[in-house]
């Protein structure tokens, strides 16, 4: 079979988005783990690059039911009653209120006449389900150590009495400064975009989360969903009484309903001894959490924000229960799994289905979560402009509050350089709510610490992609973390982005895990064809065809992966003797360096001399007998890719290279099994001072509730 790629067919119903971009995530590396605020914020800020700023108005109309003209003049009268409004012939204007800039008072004080306001505010709406508190003393209690502690908040009434608040109770974050100047802008924002961050990270039940920045007389709206961060064009708190009434009120409004300010009715909080858990509810079966399996997702805060939990079903049966958010013109995972099998159903033997369905996954059920009957989606936004995130040129100097004086200093952080790219926010891909829950419950290969339990694994994994491939499908996105280790059987999982190879769903093929992303894919182009005497003669040279992922890039994958093994870790034998780390870690952050278009990881994978001889430097002794047919591999893939493109634009991807490939894949996993022996792991982070575990290097978050007393909701 000659197979000659080719641009998708446009598509008049439905414009479908090109895929992920590979961005290298700042909050899957070891500095956002290291628990210091600083470097979190950092991380989170160059993850997130840009905010929609958006007409205070059409946020506002998000939040909740905005006061009627009759409910506004309702509220204008109660508050002159009050004392809180003065209305003389100059017209409204706040009582004790004044621009804090003016006072000589300190910013806590300047901002005190505010929190009655609100207060006052929040008392005429009905079943108001919020109340502000102002200046905490101490920092909210947290699951992930977060010890920030914003200027105020509204937080849910029900808990406003309690000892300590919880993150999970934080309705709005606030932020004040009674300046307007650039330094004070910047800190608020970077502050509340922290908060906003730790509340969708920390909480499952959350799926979207509003915050409030004030400097001096200016107030803006924030919104933090899945799909994008928003703020609102700012209104003068002194000049517009009205919007500054319709905002508290749409707040209080959406409070009486807490799904309103972005909390999960679908989800229950429990708690279990010492730990939190919850309590799900898909298709009218109710699965209880037991365990995090995978939680690292949700720390980007735009993104799929995929959590994946233990539970078990009413029955006490295992299951891993996977919440996340997709993008809305892509199938669900289960519906792509689904279509794999029926292709395999269509295309292997019995025998080779039997396999196939061993070694995949199984899905129990999915669905898209469903508020009051209506899909739960992120909003559209039908206007709004983008702001560049700049990390260069205004450094802030204000520390983040802390609840004690030895926590790490938010340090010299950048700040938010307003750059205006364009009206552009129609590219914002809108994202639906889903669950997944599989039969299958297991260990990521990135967490199996014996030697020949992790090549299983591996060879596993590789078995199913050799019948996906034979179906006619490519799985676009194998890593440590998806090839899952289930009862002594190695099995792939993580299906959202696979697609059939002749599929016209998309133009653009940049998916995947940095680490494990094969170079073609990193590079958007085939790199293996040679350049014959024809490109330079006077013929009429072809147009490149547009780059499209092939089992070959799959197969590599798996390349990266067994490579990864041993460069990310060490045998426990040689971790007691005189082996040299620094070195090792040297070497594995030159192989894997988690960043686009770092020429260390091209000549890795191409310089045979190189990659053998970071081989033997890199990796313990016992370790390299059992790897040493790493650069062989790679051999054989370089080998493959050559004979695909020999014939350069057109491609040769028959049902010959495909079986040589995955046999010669298969075989060089078997012999590292047969050498593999009784060889017990150790990561290389358990050599490194810090606090947490990076999962940029492929490991999970540590339990978040060591040494803490639950709150009993």
């Amino acid at each position: 079979m000659v197979l000659t790629p080719h641009t998708p067919p446009s598509q008049d119903s439905q414009m479908l988005p090109p895929d992920t971009v590979p961005v290298p995530r700042r909050t899957s590396q070891a500095d956002y783990r290291t628990g210091g605020l600083k470097l979190g914020r950092i991380a989170v800020l160059t993850d997130l690059r840009r905010y929609l700023q958006v007409p205070f108005d059409c946020l506002v109309k998000c939040v909740g039911a905005m006061p009627s003209q009759q409910d506004l003049q309702r509220i204008r009268h109660n508050l002159t009653e009050s004392k809180i409004l003065a209305d003389d012939e100059s017209g409204l204007q706040w009582m004790d209120f004044t621009p804090p800039a003016t006072s000589k008072v300190s910013e806590e004080n300047a901002f005190k006449p505010l929190g009655r306001i609100i207060a006052e505010i929040l008392a005429e709406v009905p079943k108001s389900g919020v109340s502000f508190l102002a200046n905490p003393n101490a920092s909210p209690l947290s699951e992930r150590n977060n010890t920030s502690r914003p200027d105020g908040y509204l937080v849910l009434s029900i808990k406003k009495n309690e000892p300590k608040i919880h993150w999970f109770d934080i309705a709005v974050p606030f932020e004040f400064k009674k300046g307007q100047d650039i330094e004070s802008l910047r800190d608020d924002e970077q502050k509340i975009i922290w908060s906003l961050h730790n509340i969708m990270r920390e909480d499952l039940l959350r799926r979207f989360a509003f915050g409030i920045t004030i400097e001096d007389t200016q107030v803006r709206l924030w919104l933090s969903n899945r799909a994008f961060l928003a703020v609102t064009e700012p209104i003068n708190i002194f000049e517009n009484i009205d919007g500054v009434i319709s905002l508290f009120y749409a707040l209080g409004s959406a409070s009486s309903n807490l799904k309103n300010l972005g909390w999960d009715p679908t989800v229950e909080r429990i708690c279990d001894g010492e730990v939190f858990q919850c309590k799900f509810t898909i298709e009218d079966e109710v699965f209880t959490t037991t365990r995090e399996l995978a939680t690292y997702g949700a720390d980007s805060m735009v993104g799929r924000g995929t959590r994946v939990y233990e539970a078990k079903d009413a029955k006490g049966k295992k299951v891993a229960v996977k919440d996340s958010w997709r993008e809305a013109v892509r199938q669900s995972e289960g519906e792509i799994l689904k279509n794999i099998l029926a292709s395999c159903e269509k295309k292997l033997q019995p025998d080779e289905l039997a396999k196939a369905k061993r070694h995949f996954v199984e899905v129990r059920l999915w669905q898209d979560v469903a508020i009051d009957n209506t899909r739960d989606e992120t909003p559209m936004i039908a206007e709004g402009t983008w702001v560049s995130i700049d990390l260069n040129p205004t450094l802030s100097t204000k520390r983040h509050l802390s609840s004690k004086g030895n926590v790490p200093d938010s340090g010299q952080l950048s700040a938010l350089f307003s750059t205006q790219l364009g009206i552009i926010a129609h590219e914002i891909p809108r994202r639906v709510h889903t669950r997944t829950v599989f039969q299958d419950v297991g260990v990521a290969l990135k967490d199996v610490t014996s030697l020949a339990d992790n090549l299983t694994c591996l060879s596993g994994a590789l078995m199913a992609l050799y019948y996906l491939h034979k179906a006619g499908w490519v799985h676009r996105d194998f890593s440590v973390g998806n090839a899952i280790w289930v009862g002594g059987v190695g099995k792939l999982g993580d299906f959202e982005y696979a697609k059939e190879i002749d599929s016209n769903t998309s133009n653009d093929v940049r998916t995947g895990t940095m680490h494990f992303m094969a170079l073609e894919v990193e590079n958007q182009k085939y790199l293996f064809y040679s350049n014959s005497d024809s490109v330079l003669s006077d013929t009429y040279l072809p147009l490149d065809p547009p780059f499209r992922m092939n089992f070959l890039h799959d197969i590599e994958s798996v390349w990266w992966a067994f490579t990864w093994i041993f460069f990310y870790h060490t045998d426990t034998e040689t971790a007691n003797s005189g082996h040299s780390f620094d070195t090792q870690l040297k070497g594995y952050h030159s192989a894997f360096p988690g960043t686009v278009g770092k020429t260390s990881r091209y000549r890795f994978f191409c310089d045979m001399r190189e990659l053998r001889r970071s081989c033997e430097n890199v990796v313990s002794k016992p370790c390299f007998d059992v790897c040493r047919l790493i650069p062989h591999f790679a051999k054989a893939l370089q080998d493959g890719y050559q004979k695909a493109e020999a014939n350069y634009p057109s491609l040769a991807l028959d049902d010959t290279l495909l079986e040589d490939m995955h046999g010669r894949a298969a075989g060089f996993l078997r012999d590292a099994k047969e050498r593999g022996g009784v060889i017990e792991l150790c990561p290389l982070p358990n050599f490194r001072k810090q606090k947490r575990p990076s999962p940029g290097d492929e490991t999970s978050p540590p339990s978040k509730n060591q040494g803490k007393k639950p709150r009993h909701d």
